[in-house]
């Protein structure tokens, strides 16, 4: 059974800025380490220095709580809506429609993290493109500056 990390941190950006500053002067000679307040020094495996490396736009962005997971944890349906902001039902839908793969333990279905993310980031894009281009129809319109 794999275990979550989960962070939680009052963002402020000014700290986190200077937190990826921090990072970056210490990255010397191919060895990342982290800096503790008392000018110790950890060193970080190139693995957590890029985990780091993603959760620092995160912590910039405001966001406080931030997990952890392997890519081919498996979730359960629940736990997928929730994080793609659908109903059950509709996840179920998806699901069934293929497009999303899923396998099924017992009468459970399950789903891949990466694939869960992977449909995430797709109909993300999709929604950026469909707006770019109603906000282009628009200021061809003359309907939006």
């Amino acid at each position: 059974m794999s275990k979550n990390l989960l962070v939680t941190i009052d963002a402020e950006g000014n700290r986190s800025s200077n937190l990826r500053k921090q990072l970056e002067e210490r990255y010397q000679n191919g060895t990342h380490k982290l800096v503790r307040a008392d000018g110790t020094e950890l060193p970080i495996s190139d693995n957590v220095f890029q985990v780091l490396q993603q959760i620092l736009p995160a912590l910039e962005q405001g966001r406080t709580t931030i997990t952890i997971t392997p890519n081919n944890r498996e979730m359960t349906t629940q736990e997928a809506a929730d994080i793609l902001n659908v109903s059950r039902p509709h996840l179920i839908k998806l699901l069934e429609n293929n497009e999303i793969p899923y396998t099924k333990t017992g009468s459970h279905r399950r789903i891949k993290v990466k694939d869960l993310m992977d449909y995430k980031e797709k109909k993300d894009s999709q929604c950026r493109q469909s707006l770019s281009e109603m906000t282009e129809i628009m200021q061809e319109n003359g309907l939006f500056d």
